[in-house]
């Protein structure tokens, strides 16, 4: 059994002496989702099975940091000596996955799994070890993996400054700067693991509008006339986004990697006092050396994941 990442393709590979073709039942979370037959090449079927488990993955997010959301995946498949699935059977196997909603990067290739090497599974390590930022007198939390294997939620008390995990010491970097709010943003970065950051310096909030518009008719028959106070050019839908611009600390460069994970990710959130669900408009950012730059800060743009005005139906 392997943790497979679901953002990206995880290939099921069936290779025989003498099959012509194949059916795979892909199970997930204990229900047949899929049941699919393909004739094969020199003796040789491929089925993707990540593609179809991601849809099954409910990301559910309360306000704070939780095990991770997982999806248990069973994949069946049975060869063939005829095409389409016909003929005699002539072997089966079953093999069992965990799916989380991560991906591999393209230099990494095929069938990415998350390994023992990644516990626990926090972007942001650090020649071996890691660096979280937390503000003055705040706890945290860090998902990873135990000895056990199983996933955990690593806590770090409001004054701690190292944590000790299964495979490395992180150190705690306190930031203090009284000056601003912090807001805090917890996303699912690329091990499919929820993940807290802060944003620590000048966060400006903005909003924009979108609207439909029509050209109505105003006259009036009977008099031959129209109410000047009456709007001809006539706007309806009209709705709004926030956005908030929001800074980083000057952070250490292994920092590029957890910047690059929250503009990649699609589940994030932030928070001033009330979590709210965005999306992060910036697509584009240079990454900063201390070589280069000497101080590494970076500046992001999200928008609320919903319209101001409540219009759920």
């Amino acid at each position: 059994m392997a943790r497979i990442l679901l953002r990206s393709p995880y290939f099921l590979t069936i290779t025989t002496a003498t099959h012509l073709s194949a059916k795979l039942e892909l199970s997930i979370d204990g229900t047949l989702r899929y049941t699919i037959i393909k004739n094969a090449t020199s003796n040789r079927t491929v089925f993707e099975i990540a593609s179809l488990s991601r849809d099954y993955v409910d990301v559910d997010f309360s306000g704070s940091i939780a095990v991770t959301d997982t999806v248990a995946i069973s994949a069946t498949w049975y060869a063939y000596d005829a095409v389409d699935g016909g003929g005699s059977q002539l072997a089966t196997a079953t093999v069992t996955h965990t799916g989380l909603l991560g991906y591999g990067r393209f230099d990494e290739g095929t069938n990415k799994v998350l390994s023992d090497s990644n516990d626990p599974t926090y972007v942001g390590d650090c020649g071996g070890d890691g660096i979280i930022y937390l503000p003055d007198n705040t706890a945290g939390r860090l998902v990873g993996i135990d000895d056990d294997e199983n996933f955990a939620v690593y806590s770090i008390s409001a004054s701690a400054t190292s944590l000790d995990t299964t495979d490395r010491t992180y150190k705690i970097t306190r930031v203090c700067n009284p000056k601003y709010t912090n807001v805090k943003c917890i996303y699912v970065n690329k091990f499919g693991m929820f993940q807290e950051f802060y944003f620590f310096l000048k966060n400006v909030e903005a909003f924009s509008t979108q609207q439909e518009k029509f050209k109505r008719n105003i006259f009036t028959y009977s008099s031959s006339s129209y109410n000047r106070f009456d709007h001809q050019a006539k706007v309806f839908n009209k709705n709004g986004r926030t956005r908030l611009t929001l800074n980083t600390d000057y952070i250490d460069e292994c920092y590029n990697e957890v910047i690059q994970d929250i503009m990649l990710s699609e589940y994030v959130w932030v928070s001033f006092d009330v979590w709210r669900p965005c999306t992060v408009v910036t697509n584009s950012l240079t990454f900063k050396t201390s070589v280069n730059e000497g101080l590494i800060q970076y500046t992001l743009d999200v928008e609320y994941a919903n319209d101001i005005i409540n219009n759920i139906v």
